[in-house]
C-alpha cells in the first residue's frame, strides 16, 4: 500500500464510518443526552474528511466546514456536562459565521505535497477559520474539564474518555498544519483520524447505550479484518510490484485470511467493547447448576447476588447488589453483560421453580383430597352416632354436642372443598349486588355499578369467609372497593383485635386461623380463590381498622 493509498484509505474509513456511526446514533440513541450532536459532529467530521480526497472547489468548500464542526462539539460536550446550555446558539453563530466567511473569502487551495499529491493548505479567510475553529474547541474543552474537576467514579471514567479522544482528534488534524508551518513531511497525524471518531463515540457511550456496543463489536471486529488486510498487503507490496496481478491475489488472500480469523477477531473485538464481559461455557453450567438448587425465591435471589458479586469481584457491603436497575443502567458494559447473561438465568431458574412448586402443590392438594375424602367417610357414621346418642340427654349437652358436631363437619366441608380440584368460570358480577346476597350488617363503601369479572359463587365465598372472619373478631366490619388500571381492589376489614404478629406471614395457609373456633381452611380457601382469578390476596392498612385484607382482580 502506497503513501498516498494509505491517506486515501484513512479518509475514506473516515467518511464512512462517520456517516455510519451518525446513522446509528440516530437511530439508537433515543433521548441520551448528547446523542444527536453527536451524531452531527461524527458526520460533519467525515464529510470534512471527504474534502482532501477531492482536491478542487468541492474539496475546498468541504475544508470551510471546519467552524461549523467546532461549533457542534460545544454542543456536544454542553448536553455531556449540562453547562453552558446557553453558550450554544453563540457557538453556532461563530461557526456559521466563520464558514460563510471562509466560502465566500476562500478557504485555501489544495498544493502539491510529497507522499499524496496534494494536501490542503489553509490561507487568508481560511486561517481565520482554523482560529475559530480552535476556539470553539477550546470552549468545549474547559466545559469537559471543568465537569471531569467535580465528577467522580464512572461519570469521570467517561469524561476522562472523551477528554482523550479530544486529543487524538487534535493530533490527527495536526497533519494539516504541515503545509501550513512548511513542515516537509508526511502528514501522517492524518492517518489516526478514523480511530478518533471511533473512539470518540465509543467514550459517549460505553457506560449508556448497551444497543450501540453490540453494534460496536460487529464494527471493531471488521475494523480489525481490514486493518489486517491492509497490513498483509503494505508488507508484501514490493512482492506485489514485482509480479503481473499479484495486487489483487495478495489482496484477496489477506481478506480470506481476516475472514478465516473472524472467529478470535470477534471474541479479541468483544473484549474491546466490553471489558470484563466475558462469559464462558463452564461460567454458564456452574451458575445454571447453582441457580436451580435455589430451594425458593429468598434463596434464587441470594445466590444470584452471590453469583454476581463473585464474578465482578465485589465486596459483600459493595454495590451494585443484584440486577439493580439504577446501579447497571451506569455500570460499564463488560458488567452490564454479564449481569444481563446471569439475570437470563434467573428468569429461566424462577420459571422453573414456579413449575417445580406447582407441580408440588398438585400433589399436595391431590393427597390432601384422597385424606379428605377418607375422613369425611370415616367421621360422618360416628358423627350421626353420637348425636343419635344424645337425643335424650340434657338439653345443654344436647347443645354443646350439636355446635360441636356443625363445628366437625363445617371442617370437613372445608377440607373437601379446598382439596378438589375446581375452576372458575368468569362473568361480570355487581360487586354491590353479591354482597348483598349475604346479608348481614356490613358497612359497604362501593362506587355504584362496579363490576368486575369473576366467578359469582366464588366471589361470594370469598366474601362469605372473610366476612365470618370478620364477624368472629368482633365489633364492625368494612367492605370498600375502587377500579384502577391493573383491576378492581376490594378490602374486607373490621375493628377487632387484629392478626397475631407471629401468624402474619402465614394467615393465608391451610389450618393458619385467628380466631379460637376457626377451621383455618377459610383465608387459605380465600387465597385459593384469588389465585384462580389471577390475582392476589395479602394483609393491608386503612386508618380506624385494625384488620383489613386487600383483594386484587385482574382487568
Amino acid at each position: 500500500m502506497t503513501a498516498s493509498a494509505a491517506l486515501v484509505a484513512a479518509m475514506g474509513l473516515c467518511a464512512l464510518g462517520g456517516a455510519g456511526l451518525a446513522a446509528l446514533l440516530w437511530r439508537h440513541g433515543g433521548a441520551l443526552a448528547g446523542t444527536k450532536p453527536l451524531a452531527a459532529f461524527l458526520l460533519l467530521v467525515g464529510g470534512w474528511s471527504v474534502g482532501l480526497l477531492f482536491p478542487g472547489p468541492f474539496g475546498a468548500a468541504l475544508m470551510a466546514l471546519a467552524p461549523l464542526g467546532g461549533a457542534v462539539f460545544v454542543h456536544v460536550a454542553a448536553a455531556l456536562t449540562g453547562r453552558a446550555a446557553s453558550g450554544i446558539r453563540w457557538a453556532y453563530a461563530t461557526g456559521i459565521a466563520a464558514t460563510l466567511a471562509a466560502l465566500i473569502g476562500g478557504a485555501g487551495r489544495f498544493v502539491p505535497w510529497s507522499g499524496v499529491g496534494a494536501l490542503f493548505r489553509y490561507e487568508g479567510a481560511g486561517l481565520a477559520a482554523v482560529a475559530a475553529t480552535v476556539g470553539l474547541a477550546a470552549a468545549g474543552h474547559w466545559l469537559l474539564l471543568n465537569e471531569w474537576r467535580g465528577a467522580g467514579g464512572v461519570r469521570r471514567r467517561q469524561l476522562t474518555l472523551v477528554l482523550l479522544s479530544s486529543g487524538l482528534g487534535l493530533l490527527s488534524v495536526g497533519g494539516l498544519a504541515f503545509p501550513v508551518l512548511g513542515v516537509d513531511a508526511y502528514p501522517w497525524p492524518l492517518l489516526l483520524l478514523p480511530l478518533y471518531l471511533i473512539v470518540l463515540a465509543y467514550a459517549v457511550l460505553r457506560y449508556r447505550l448497551m444497543a450501540v456496543n453490540r453494534w460496536a463489536v460487529r464494527a471493531v471486529c471488521w475494523g480489525l479484518m481490514i486493518a489486517l488486510a491492509a497490513l498483509v498487503s503494505a508488507l508484501s507490496a514490493g512482492f506485489a510490484a514485482e509480479r503481473a496481478g499479484a495486487p489483487f491475489l495478495l489482496t484477496a488472500v489477506a481478506l480470506l485470511g481476516g475472514l478465516g480469523l473472524a472467529g478470535p477477531l470477534r471474541r479479541l473485538a468483544d473484549r474491546i467493547v466490553y471489558p470484563g464481559g466475558e462469559v464462558t461455557a463452564a461460567d454458564l453450567a456452574r451458575w445454571r447448576q447453582e441457580l436451580q438448587d435455589a430451594g425458593d425465591e429468598a434463596a434464587l435471589t441470594a445466590t444470584a447476588d452471590r453469583l454476581l458479586r463473585e464474578r465482578l469481584s465485589l465486596a459483600d457491603g459493595d454495590t451494585p447488589p443484584a440486577f439493580d436497575p439504577v446501579e447497571l443502567d451506569h455500570a460499564p458494559p463488560g458488567p452490564r453483560r454479564v449481569a444481563g447473561v446471569l439475570a437470563d438465568l434467573v428468569a429461566q431458574a424462577r420459571d422453573d421453580l414456579a413449575r417445580r412448586r406447582s407441580f408440588a402443590e398438585r400433589q399436595r392438594l391431590a393427597e390432601l383430597g384422597a385424606l379428605a375424602a377418607t375422613v369425611a367417610h370415616d367421621l360422618r357414621n360416628p358423627m350421626n352416632i353420637v348425636a343419635m346418642a344424645v337425643a335424650d340427654a340434657p338439653p345443654e349437652t344436647r347443645g354443646e354436642v350439636r355446635t360441636q358436631l356443625a363445628r366437625m363437619d363445617a371442617l370437613v366441608r372445608d377440607l373437601l372443598d379446598y382439596a378438589k380440584p375446581w375452576r372458575v368460570d368468569l362473568a361480570e358480577v355487581d360487586l354491590a349486588d353479591a354482597l348483598a346476597a349475604l346479608g348481614g350488617n356490613v358497612t359497604a363503601d362501593i362506587p355504584p355499578g362496579l363490576t368486575l369479572r369473576a366467578d359469582p359463587a366464588r366471589l361470594r365465598q370469598a366474601l362469605a369467609n372473610l366476612l365470618d372472619n370478620a364477624g368472629a373478631a368482633g365489633g364492625r366490619a368494612l367492605v370498600c372497593a375502587e377500579r384502577d388500571p391493573r383491576g378492581v381492589t376490594v378490602e374486607v376489614c373490621d375493628d377487632g383485635p387484629g392478626v397475631p404478629e407471629e401468624i402474619r406471614a402465614s394467615l393465608f395457609q391451610p389450618f393458619v386461623s385467628r380466631s379460637q373456633g376457626g377451621t383455618g381452611l377459610g383465608l387459605a380457601i380465600v387465597a385459593k380463590v384469588m389465585a384462580a382469578h389471577g390475582g392476589s390476596v395479602a394483609l393491608a392498612e386503612r386508618p380506624g381498622w385494625s384488620t383489613c385484607v386487600r383483594l386484587r382482580f385482574p382487568s
